[in-house]
């Protein structure tokens, strides 16, 4: 069995979360393979139908009077653009990330000798490599805590998740980057 999102439940109206979550129901495998045409990542895969419910959920309205195969073909434009936006997004944080880390590398300046800026320089790419390869919201979670000094509970403000969400992903971001820097290794 799977779980309902939380933004489906989070409905004040017993009616309106009710009509949402038969909506969810009879089109979540639907709005799932949309999603996966544009992403293999599975975290991806549920922020972008999750998006989706909530611009289903702002036209509710709308969609209650809409036939079934019209109704589809609105779940299906809407999931698709939204997975349009999460890759236009995912792009622009990556850019950002990158010249956060090119700016880092400037700061370095005359500080060492010339192999150590190189050295600098390698391990620079490599943590940026492994940030970017990074799911959307660890990425955000670790630019905003680390790169901008950002408190937990303002990350939760600003990314509009529970303060516990925002650990979890700190915590995965952080474990996936350890992973990946021991890769072939042993970790001491």
């Amino acid at each position: 069995m799977f779980m309902i999102p939380m933004v489906i439940m989070a409905i004040e109206s017993d009616t309106d979360r009710a009509y949402m979550t038969d909506v969810y129901m009879n089109h979540r495998s639907l709005m799932l393979k949309v999603a996966w045409r544009y992403t293999n990542a599975p975290s991806e895969v549920e922020d972008i139908v999750s998006e989706s419910c909530v611009s289903l959920i702002q036209h509710l309205d709308s969609i209650r009077s809409m036939e079934e195969k019209t109704l589809r073909s609105y779940i299906v434009t809407t999931v698709k653009n939204k997975a349009i936006d999460f890759s236009r997004k995912k792009k622009r944080n990556m850019e950002r990330t990158i010249q956060m880390a090119d700016d880092d590398i400037e700061q370095i300046g005359d500080l060492g000798t010339f192999d150590h800026k190189i050295e600098v320089q390698m391990e620079i790419d490599m943590v940026k490599q492994m940030i970017t390869a990074l799911p959307e919201r660890e990425r955000e979670v670790l630019k905003l805590k680390f790169f901008e000094g950002k408190e937990t509970r303002q990350i939760s403000e600003i990314m509009g998740v529970a303060e516990n969400a925002v650990r979890r992903y700190i915590m995965r971001g952080r474990n996936a980057l350890k992973a990946a820097l021991y890769e072939g290794g042993t970790e001491e």
